[in-house]
């Protein structure tokens, strides 16, 4: 009977195999459950262990995870009683994993631990390796670096004693991508490399298309970016004839970012879709995240950035289910790049601290060098200069630290762009002479936006054609990189350019042009500004109405995205807009508004372009003294930037866009019977510039006031005939 009964249970069993090897699992599941009644029943509990331990194979692969789990514990407890250790081990290795997917690390942690201790005291190095390399996974998926290098690195230990080459080399290449993470390239290319000859050695095909995957990540990390291309091809073709649809997924991914670095936008677009679909269909949670974070910097780039913000919290939700740190600081980042440039600034600071704080913790210094330079980028556009450049040079600092050929340069142009906007002009040049741009596909993004703002330097400068030719550069250049946000960028310092010179039509076509690009950018303080250059030629057009509504708009895309910079200079346009319509009381508000901005932001010109315009104002309200205090201000303010330029000729272009300034500077002076000071001034002015334009604008002055008018008193005549008589003197005296 007793042989009867091992007899059926043992055909029970094989049944099982057969139906489990035939993909009929739910046979396969029957035929296991009556196999382990029947072992158990004769009290052979490791074969009853066995059967319960292939039931929870068939449950593992029919997702089944808590049941699979709950097989595995009886599987142990059977193999327990049965005096079984090294089967108790396997069986808690297993649940371990399956822990571990559902990202129960505790638990995980807790099973491989238990695995241990039977491996430890059965002296099994395989197991001890298995349990090294397990451990290694966990302490990655948790972001602890080198803890999971020392895990692979027991694991490689074990493996050698153990004579297991294959799993020597699956822990080699966990090693590799530990140290590639680290940065250490060379030595986790060494790796991968011994990796490699052990899967071709033993024509572990899938081995070898891991390994390749891992080598292309290193050289797309260097930016040896057609190496890193083969290798990602070869991956994929390799992975093709095997149907290891997660190998041809990774394979793609790196291609899509290997396109995005290249400027290859819709390329990028097309394997990243690609990869995506092929995980979702794996049900593959990391592919996925890895995925989704890839398409939501494609679509940031592109433009389009609502559809970029869903699928980057996606890919974050993913991340955070299955407690993978790595990939949540990374998306994080580039989430708060996407709220920055949805005008979303006090949101944005959040999101990039809570990057840096995480990329801290897991000692990731790029990730934290690139919240910095995002906070950094945020204290800009608020006005906030100080803090913006601790950022920025803290951000350079790391980037330094890390060897990063695109990152230090990316640093200081940054910093360049500060410097303009804070008037230390030479400070600026000299971050720009230093900015290295490294000859790769990131480095000509960087070229770009170092274009971009050497257009403004040249524009401040008062260098209108050398300007306009670095913006169309810049324009140029991130359209052929597909950059649209940088090109727009360029638009607007075209229109500026265009302005300057006196050019409304081109200035205005150009700004509305800029408008229309930011309006397709979703970028809030983008259309802002186009807005503000538009309402700044109709002011140049004396088309006094539609410049304050066209103010009035720029000034609410300003408040919607906290920009205080946007906010200063439309104040100021609102202020002459008012002006010139005959507001005055508005016009003063406005002015009054637009100082606070720009002291607030230590911006010298913006302050003594606003000094001048409040002194138009004193004029017509006839209190001289106020008007020639506002306009000394003014000119000390100017003089101070100056200074920052080095040759005598940037100074003159410099001071030549102030002309006006001076000219009016020194009659309100004269009008104040203050000549030797008006004399003073303009010498200095002289020296500097040259007198005929000067001359020229005090001369249109005196040709405005009235000598002979019957409306005018003797004593008006005779005072006004003084003051032109004495203008005249003060102009002829100019050499």
């Amino acid at each position: 009977m007793a042989t009867q009964d091992k007899t059926a249970a043992e055909m029970r069993l094989q049944a099982g195999i057969d139906a489990y090897n035939d993909g009929k699992l739910e046979a396969a599941a029957d035929a296991f459950i009556e196999a382990e009644k029947l072992f158990r029943q004769m009290g052979d509990l490791k074969r009853a262990g066995d059967s319960r331990s292939m039931l929870a194979d068939v449950q593992r692969e029919n997702n089944l995870v808590e049941q699979a789990i709950t097989s595995y514990q009886r599987a142990m407890q059977l193999y327990r009683e049965a005096g079984r250790p090294l089967n108790e081990a396997n069986t808690a290795l297993a649940i371990g994993h399956l822990e571990r997917q559902q990202a129960h690390l505790d638990r995980a942690q807790d099973a491989y631990h238990n695995a241990q201790q039977l491996y430890m005291a059965q002296d099994n190095v395989q197991g001890l390796g298995n349990v090294a390399l397990a451990l290694g996974h966990i302490e990655l998926q948790r972001g602890n670096t080198v803890r999971a290098a020392d895990y692979y690195q027991q694991a490689i230990a074990y493996f050698e004693r153990a004579h297991e080459t294959i799993n020597e080399a699956d822990a080699r290449r966990g090693l590799a991508d530990m140290q590639r993470l680290a940065r250490q390239f060379d030595e986790a290319e060494a790796n991968y490399q011994l990796a490699l000859k052990v899967y071709q050695a033993n024509r572990d095909l899938f081995g070898i298309v891991d390994t390749l995957l891992g080598l292309g990540r290193v050289y797309l990390d260097q930016r040896r970016l057609d190496e890193s291309t083969n290798l990602f091809s070869e991956a994929v073709k390799e992975a093709r004839p095997l149907e290891y649809d997660l190998g041809e997924a990774d394979g793609n991914l790196g291609l899509a970012e290997l396109a995005q670095l290249r400027g290859r936008v819709d390329q990028a677009l097309i394997s990243a879709q690609t990869a995506l679909q092929k995980y979702t269909d794996k049900r593959n949670a990391l592919g996925t995240a890895n995925a989704n974070r890839l398409l939501g910097e494609i679509n940031m780039r592109r433009g389009q950035l609502s559809y970029a913000n869903s699928t980057m919290e996606r890919a974050l939700r993913t991340y955070q289910s299955i407690a993978y740190s790595i990939g949540q600081e990374e998306t994080i980042v580039e989430l708060g790049e996407i709220q920055r440039r949805l005008g979303l600034l006090s949101t944005a600071v959040q999101t990039y601290n809570e990057a840096q704080t995480l990329a801290k913790r897991l000692q990731n210094e790029l990730v934290e060098s690139r919240a910095l330079l995002g906070i950094g980028e945020v204290y800009r556009q608020q006005g906030r200069t100080v803090q913006a450049g601790l950022y920025y040079r803290e951000a350079q600092a790391h980037m330094e630290h890390l060897g990063e050929a695109e990152g230090v340069p990316e640093a200081q142009v940054r910093l360049a762009r500060l410097a303009v906007f804070a008037g230390r002009l030479d400070e600026a040049d000299s971050y720009l002479a230093t900015a290295d741009i490294a000859r790769s596909p990131v480095g000509a993004q960087v070229a770009s936006l170092k274009l971009l703002v050497q257009g403004q330097l040249l524009l401040t400068q008062g260098n209108f054609a050398q300007a306009e030719a670095r913006f169309s550069d810049a324009h140029n250049q991130a359209e052929g990189q597909q950059e649209p946000l940088l090109a727009a960028e360029a638009l607007l310092g075209l229109g500026s350019t265009r302005l300057s010179r006196g050019d409304l039509d081109a200035a205005s076509t150009t700004f509305m042009e800029a408008s229309r690009q930011f309006q397709l950018l979703e970028s809030t303080d983008g259309e802002g500004e186009a807005v503000l250059g538009i309402a700044q030629t109709l002011i140049g057009r004396e088309l006094w109405e539609e410049a304050i509504s066209r103010s009035e708009e720029a000034l609410t895309r300003f408040n919607q995205s906290d920009d205080l910079i946007g906010q200063a200079d439309t104040m100021l346009a609102l202020g002459l807009a008012h002006e010139g319509n005959g507001e005055l009381e508005e016009a003063s508000t406005d002015f009054d508004q637009a100082l606070l901005l720009y002291q607030q932001q230590q911006q010298p010109l913006g302050e003594a372009d606003t000094r001048y315009e409040r002194a138009g104002v004193f004029l017509v309200q006839g209190n001289l003294d106020a008007a020639s205090d506002e306009l000394a201000r003014a000119i000390t303010l100017v003089e101070q930037v100056m200074r920052t330029l080095s040759t005598p000729q940037q100074w003159s272009m410099f001071l030549h866009q102030y002309t006006e300034l001076y000219a009016q500077a020194a009659i309100t002076l004269v009008r104040q019977k203050q000549d030797a000071q008006a004399r003073t001034l303009l010498q200095s002015f002289v020296q500097i510039v040259g007198s005929p334009e000067i001359g020229q604008r005090i001369k249109a002055y005196e040709d405005t006031i009235l000598t002979s008018s019957d409306e005018l008193s003797e004593d008006e005549k005779r005072a006004n005939k003084d003051l032109v008589k004495r203008l005249e003197q003060l102009r002829k005296g100019l050499k």
